[in-house]
């Protein structure tokens, strides 16, 4: 009996080990399935990384094509500018040679040979209009054909821009 006692207790030893071993089977199992789970996500991120990495390459492409496009529309854009600019001051420095009608109208009073008298001025101004209006010889032929405006023709048309502003 001894015996059969012996062996029943090295039956229960080997069904604790089995036990144990089985336990540790589900464990492998689990650890694995963990594992796998695990290389599996890091195979997404990864591929996802490549993705995003590829995505940054093309983005950062298209943003250096994006600035040398914008540096050549600045370099434009100033050149641009610089010859408005010079155009705005030959515009300015233009503008500031030709004298103004009210100028002019100012300059033929003083050069105009007429007598001392305003009066006699205003006569004067009024018989040279009259005289221009009557007689269209007065009145200078351009090469095209119109007629220049004699000086009693400018001192009203400057007299009108006057009024104008």
């Amino acid at each position: 009996m001894i015996e059969y006692d012996d062996r029943l207790r090295e039956v229960e030893r080997y069904k604790a080990k089995f036990k144990e071993n089985k336990q540790l089977v589900n464990g492998a199992r689990k650890t694995s399935k963990a594992l796998a789970d695990a290389i599996r996500l890091k195979d997404e991120n990864f591929e996802s990384l490549k993705w995003q990495n590829g995505e940054n390459v093309r983005l950062k492409k298209q943003l250096e094509s994006t600035k040398e496009q914008l540096e050549t529309t600045i370099l434009e854009v100033s050149k641009v500018k610089g010859e408005l600019d010079s155009a705005l001051v030959e515009v300015s420095r233009l503008k500031m040679s030709f004298p103004t009608e009210r100028d002019a109208a100012v300059q033929e009073f003083l050069v105009d040979p007429s007598s001392d008298d305003d009066s006699d001025n205003k006569a004067s101004i009024s018989e040279q209009s009259q005289e221009s209006e009557d007689d269209p010889g007065d009145a200078e032929e351009c090469g095209n054909g119109n007629e220049v405006e004699t000086q009693s023709d400018i001192v009203r048309g400057s007299a009108s821009d006057e009024d104008d502003s």
